[in-house]
């Protein structure tokens, strides 16, 4: 009889919700809204539209990779490879346009209509210079954009046929998704405490990057918007670094565009990158130290490893350290 592709009772208590039960057919449904976005991105690349391009290329490329890992194929890594890279050079194109969305954004709240001093003040006049530098950055970066989605499109389709025909050549019962998608993003999120075990401000963006595509590998298997708590948490640390790297790309382009015209505003944004440094420190311990806890439970319980043979590594994770 075909070996199902489910986890048991137990195992979906445990970690969170089970992996998809067709991955063909949640790869297929997670491309479709990335190439929705796309063609969105060619007609008008406005802000929503470019957000949706990103997280849905990171979303179709966490499931690729998880589905390597776990089927460890030539005939599935030969075509995945190709279209990954596309995957990867269009994010690249869309990055720098989702970046300054989100710091002009994070611009108009600091000075918003109600700061002190209104538009006269030498702190809005200083964010209004800022946002006309950005403003003019945006629109030839998102035209460099469009250009290069242009050119990809057809590589991506041919490329995504390539993937979802080789993976319907696989037999259903053949395709391992009997891990949960909870225990395989833990396993990501240990793997990158793993390599770096102290963070500081050189290598904080690195573990912010690792830690989204683990998020977006827990919440390959659910329902929009039900997502499990190792999602959830993966998510918060996610958040509170990249506010902390928003503030500081922000504060950097204050200081291109404005030099030494801006020095309240400078002032002000050097504030809030060491505020947001901090509160993201806090975050990613408090969190690291949960997801450790959760991943030990899956992997290191009695019966499959004796304390004694636990890495120190392992409890470092624990411990928050």
């Amino acid at each position: 009889m075909a070996q199902k592709s489910v986890v048991t009772k137990q195992d979906t208590s445990r970690s969170g919700a089970s992996a998809v039960h067709d991955p063909r057919a949640h790869l297929t449904a997670l491309a479709d809204a990335f190439n929705a976005a796309t063609a969105q991105c060619v007609e008008d690349a406005d802000s929503d539209a470019v957000h949706h391009l990103r997280t849905g290329s990171r979303r179709v490329q966490a499931m690729l990779e998880a589905l390597l890992r776990e089927n460890a194929t030539l005939a599935l890594d030969h075509p995945a490879r190709p279209w990954l890279r596309q995957l990867k050079q269009i994010r690249r194109a869309a990055g720098p346009v989702r970046d300054l969305d989100v710091h002009r954004k994070l611009l108009e709240n600091l000075v918003g209509k109600d700061a002190p001093g209104g538009d006269a003040s030498p702190l809005n006049k200083q964010a209004a210079m800022l946002d006309e530098w950005l403003k003019s950055e945006r629109k030839h970066l998102a035209r460099s954009m469009q250009k290069q989605i242009r050119k990809r499109q057809h590589g991506l389709a041919q490329r995504q046929t390539a993937v979802l025909h080789a993976i319907g050549s696989i037999p259903l019962t053949s395709v391992r998704t009997v891990r949960s998608a909870d225990a395989v993003a833990l396993e990501d999120f240990v793997r990158a405490v793993d390599a770096m075990p102290l963070l500081d401000g050189e290598n904080l963006h690195d573990f912010r990057k690792a830690t989204k595509k683990a998020r977006y590998v827990a919440e390959s298997a659910a329902e929009k918007g039900s997502y499990s708590s190792v999602a959830k948490a993966l998510k918060r640390v996610q958040d509170a670094i990249g506010e902390w790297h928003d503030w500081q790309c922000l504060s950097q382009e204050a200081e291109t565009a404005l030099g030494n015209d801006g020095p309240d505003l400078s002032a002000h944004l050097e504030r809030e990158v060491e505020r947001h440094f901090k509160a993201a420190i806090k975050t990613t311990q408090t969190m690291r130290a949960r997801l450790a806890g959760e991943w030990m439970a899956l992997n290191i319980g009695p019966a499959k490893r004796p304390v004694s043979s636990i890495r120190f590594s392992d409890r470092r994770l624990v411990s928050g350290f």
